[in-house]
């Protein structure tokens, strides 16, 4: 799968879902980020990191890095992707996955579909529909929440092909 950049940054959705569970303490919200086979590395995973955030202050950064570093790792090996390291937001201004959040999170279609050629636009509605379909999923529910994420990827990765394949004329501001 040919992933966009900035779609595994520091303050992208893996690692929004990461954040989540940490705050909340319910692992379920990144495990949905992860290949099943890797549940038990993770869990295990977050059960030491939510203890060393408790008992051991001092060491927080380093149990955090760890924490934040693998989640990505199984993430991107989930995709099978070979993973480096973290990239940091902002590295492609050309990326679609900011606008992908954002008309998910609201449900509005129009800031992304100016850029759809028409002869998409009927594929791009379907797949919209298809994400919004499996985006109110039960946190508790883990495959539901697999499946969003299948649609949330797969919608980006089409729209992300498209926008990066529009001719662009140098001088003029991205949409």
């Amino acid at each position: 799968m040919n992933m966009p950049p900035n779609y595994d940054i520091t303050n992208g959705s893996v690692m929004d879902a990461a954040k989540m569970a940490l705050d909340t303490g319910n692992v379920n919200y990144v495990l949905i980020w992860v290949p099943e086979a890797s549940e038990n590395k993770l869990k295990n995973l977050f059960a030491k990191t939510v203890c060393e955030r408790r008992d051991r202050k001092d060491v927080q950064d380093i149990a955090f890095d760890w924490y934040f570093e693998t989640v990505n790792r199984l993430h991107r090996a989930g995709e099978g992707t070979l993973y480096t390291c973290m990239n940091l937001a902002g590295l492609d201004e050309r990326s679609v996955v900011p606008k992908v959040k954002r008309v998910i999170e609201t449900g509005e279609a129009e800031e992304i579909i100016g850029f759809i050629p028409k002869t998409q636009e009927h594929d791009f509605r379907h797949r919209f529909r298809h994400v919004m379909e499996k985006k109110n999923y039960d946190v508790n529910n883990v495959a539901d929440g697999r499946a969003y994420v299948a649609a949330f990827t797969d919608f980006i990765v089409y729209l992300h092909h498209i926008y990066t394949s529009i001719p662009r004329e140098a001088g003029h501001a991205e949409h």
